[in-house]
C-alpha cells in the first residue's frame, strides 16, 4: 500500500514537472552545457536562448536560462525558493525580483532586459552587458532547432 502511494505521488510530481516546464518551446530539459551553448553559438543571435535542466539538479536549483548576447553564452542559474513557491535567477546577489513559474520569468525577459554578468568579464567594465530573450531554442525530437516570432 505505502509503495502504491509513493507511485502514484512519484506519478503526479513527474506530471506537474511536465506541464510547468514540457509544454514550453524553450525548454530543452536534459541538455548539458557544452550542447546548449554550441546550439545557441550555431543561431548566432543576440537574445536566443534556453532553458535546460541544471546538471546539478536540486530543488533549489532545478534549470538553468541560457543565453546568447554578443558573441558570448552566459549560463543563469533559476532557482527555486521553497519556502514561498518561487523562482528567480541567479545567485540574488544583484537582484531580488521572484516570479510565481520560469514561464513568467521568460515572459518579463521578453519586456525588460535580463542583466547578464560573466565570470570572464573583463576587469575594466562597470557595466554587466544586458539583453531581452527574443528568440526561443525549442529541442523537438532530439534536434534544437530556432522557433521564431511573428
Amino acid at each position: 500500500m505505502i509503495l502504491s502511494a509513493a507511485i502514484i505521488v512519484t506519478s503526479v510530481i513527474a506530471e506537474l514537472y511536465w506541464q510547468t516546464y514540457c509544454e514550453e518551446d524553450w525548454y530543452v530539459g536534459a541538455c548539458n552545457r557544452a550542447d546548449a551553448e554550441h546550439a545557441l553559438h550555431l543561431v548566432n543571435k543576440d537574445g536566443a536562448f534556453l532553458v535546460r535542466d541544471c546538471s546539478i539538479n536540486t530543488n533549489s536549483e532545478p534549470l538553468v536560462l541560457v543565453v546568447y548576447h554578443d558573441k558570448k553564452v552566459y549560463n543563469v542559474k533559476i532557482r527555486f525558493i521553497e519556502s514561498n513557491d518561487k523562482y528567480a535567477l541567479g545567485t540574488g546577489q544583484r537582484s531580488n525580483d521572484m516570479f510565481d513559474s520560469v514561464a513568467d520569468i521568460i515572459k518579463f525577459h521578453s519586456i525588460f532586459p535580463i542583466i547578464l554578468v560573466s565570470g570572464r568579464n573583463m576587469p575594466g567594465n562597470k557595466y554587466p552587458d544586458n539583453c531581452v530573450l527574443t528568440y526561443p531554442l525549442c529541442k523537438p525530437k532530439h534536434l534544437l532547432k530556432v522557433y521564431h516570432h511573428f
